[in-house]
């Protein structure tokens, strides 16, 4: 047999730096638990949305108030569009100036951009009409679809500059609402001889429709990467026949691949769904079928004709992010043997069964308002970690709260590494000054103490300009680049005098070419053990900053902030939880960064 066909077998047993890397990761137990449990927790953060939220998965019912409310406002919106084609540009911009609002943020400076805005609120309730309209009344949709051909004449009109022939059309239109609502008048069950429509129950998706593009794009991104062990044994052995050669050439495809089906993915979904909702804002479901706004029904059946309960699908904690149940502040956990409420509102047992108030007075109590998709009063599974001090589910903060404190954690860790490679890699390859004057300012944000530089800076960068999430991560970022820095100028300083680099710079390479092509990768080793290092100090760092109240500002919360909303002993649930939370994570990625400086160095291979 010729070697050529030799080849490939031998080929499986060959090894190079990466896989004697990645073989000593695998023996390593600690290494294993460690990114076992952060990849849970990031999972647990990043589907957030399925695990915590006051939107349903699904929803099968009738949104009376929506569907009343835009059919009331119709007049109000087609009255503002007959406003904006009434008035000359000249009109328009003075009753800006007089109202105060030229120049504000959000306000159109032009009647066409004011005309778009309404067109934009008058589709939108159209649209919530038409929805609930039922698939047999052809008379109301006739009616509806008159009045929305109506409008496009009007603004047709309008766009091809004849201004009186749009007046006319969007005052007819104006005219027609009237009609609209007494033939639209929904049915009222309560009420069946006052006659009207009977709104049609349609299924809605809350939640997903709810979710932003990126959301799913780091979704899709997780599932591959936890899924990696499996699928990327399988592609080797199957796909690649086992060829070690062939696997090191897919390692690049391979990462790609798993980018570009999550990229995919998020504009799949924004091609879908549009953008996601703010989540801090409560949705109306919960309230809605407590009062009677909304009906939930079979989807297709008729409101008010045999109507039964139909339970819309929850997430596991029905609680919003800035839902607040005022009569539960600082509520232990149900589980704890204190927390128990009897009907009036009061404590059972336990120290808060008989705390009063100033002056010897006790506190008013309120009963428990247990809203739809809740547990019970007194269940255990109500609220396992707890209740904040404005009665907000301390759980559902806490997983939400986990998506700032790694995110802060992750981007100043990659913001900085890159920051300290490249000024690392100046100083050790060029030499001379460049290194002189890199070392001299190293040594100036060295001697100054990191913590307090960053609460001074945050201190003084407003809310309003800057995300404090972004200003936590670029000024972390900016002021603990130097110990990468220091690392990767000494990798430098030992590379550049090496035989391949020299050889590089005779071939007539760039310096760029030769920085990052050649010297870089080869000293890539205690880079990585940095950046992982630089995740833990960074959630610390954004935890403390945020417990001192310079960091993450309510609604939002963060591990660090959650903490610092009590400092009472007696409320020990609110420490304890997201302190415990804090030391897992940053021990995990400590054991990661232990594994990772023993695997690159070479007296640990065998």
């Amino acid at each position: 047999m010729s070697d050529s066909e030799q080849a490939p077998d031998s080929a499986i047993y060959s090894k190079d730096y990466w896989d004697l890397v990645f073989e000593q990761l695998g023996r390593r137990k600690l290494f294993r638990a460690g990114m076992g449990v952060l990849a849970l927790l990031y999972g647990l953060v990043i589907f957030a949305p399925f695990l915590a939220g006051d939107r349903p998965f699904s929803f099968e019912g009738v949104d009376r108030a929506a569907y009343g409310s835009s059919l009331n406002s119709l007049r109000a919106v087609t009255n503002g569009m007959l406003k904006l084609v009434s008035v000359t540009d000249d009109e328009y911009l003075a009753g800006l100036q007089e109202s105060g609002t030229l120049g504000a943020d959000g306000v159109p400076q032009t009647r066409a951009g004011a005309l778009v805005l309404e067109t934009d609120a008058m589709d939108l309730r159209l649209n919530v009409v038409a929805f609930y309209l039922p698939d047999t009344a052809e008379a109301e949709q006739a009616a509806l679809l008159a009045f929305r051909n109506k409008l496009s004449e009007g603004k047709a009109a309008f766009a091809g500059g004849d201004e009186p022939k749009a007046v006319e059309l969007l005052g007819e239109a104006k005219s027609i609402t009237r009609d609209l609502r007494k033939t639209l008048r929904p049915l009222s069950p309560a009420k069946p001889e006052l006659g009207g429509v009977a709104l049609q129950s349609r299924r809605t998706l809350p939640l997903w429709e709810a979710l932003w593009p990126r959301e799913i794009f780091f979704m899709v991104l997780w599932i591959l990467l936890a899924s990696w062990p499996v699928w990327n044994r399988l592609l080797n052995r199957v796909v690649l026949g086992g060829n070690r050669e062939e696997v090191r050439r897919w390692r690049r495809r391979k990462a790609l691949g798993v980018l570009s089906l999550s990229v995919l993915a998020s504009l799949g979904w924004y091609a879908t769904f549009g953008d996601g909702d703010d989540m801090y804002k409560n949705a109306p479901h919960k309230a809605g079928l407590i009062s009677g706004a909304m009906v939930a029904l079979p989807e297709g059946q008729l409101l008010g004709e045999g109507e039964g309960v139909f339970e819309p699908t929850w997430p596991p904690l029905t609680y919003g992010l800035a839902e607040t149940h005022t009569e539960e502040m600082f509520r232990p956990p149900t589980w704890w043997w204190w927390a128990e409420i009897d009907e009036a509102g009061k404590y059972v047992r336990g120290p808060k069964a008989n705390a009063e108030g100033q002056g010897g007075f006790k506190a008013a109590v309120t009963p428990v308002d247990v809203r739809a998709g809740e547990p019970e009063r007194n269940s255990s599974m109500r609220h396992i970690a707890g209740v904040d001090e404005l009665g907000r589910d301390f759980l559902t903060r806490l997983v939400w709260g986990g998506r700032i404190s790694l995110t802060v954690g992750i981007l100043s860790a990659i913001l900085l590494t890159v920051i300290g490679v490249v000024f690392g890699c100046l100083a050790g390859y060029f030499g001379g000054r460049i290194d002189v004057a890199i070392m001299r300012l190293i040594e100036v944000l060295q001697a100054i103490p990191a913590f307090f530089l960053i609460l001074m800076t945050m201190a003084f960068i407003p809310a309003d300009v800057i995300s404090p999430i972004f200003a936590i991560v670029i000024v972390i970022a900016l002021i603990r680049w130097t110990g990468v820095a220091r690392l990767v100028r000494g990798e430098f300083l030992r590379l550049r005098e090496q035989e391949f680099v020299i050889a590089a710079q005779a071939l007539g390479f760039s310096n760029r070419r030769t920085i990052f092509r050649h010297v870089l990768p080869n000293a890539m080793g205690p880079v990585l053990v940095s950046a992982a290092f630089a995740v833990a100090a960074g959630i610390l760092t954004e935890s403390a900053v945020s417990f001192l109240g310079f960091g993450i500002r309510p609604p939002e919360a963060s591990w660090g902030s959650l903490v610092n909303e009590s400092k009472n002993a007696s409320n020990w649930w609110i420490q304890l939880f997201p302190g415990a939370l804090i030391f897992i994570t940053v021990t995990c990625y400590n054991l990661v960064g232990d594994a990772v400086r023993d695997a690159l160095d070479p007296k640990m291979k065998r």
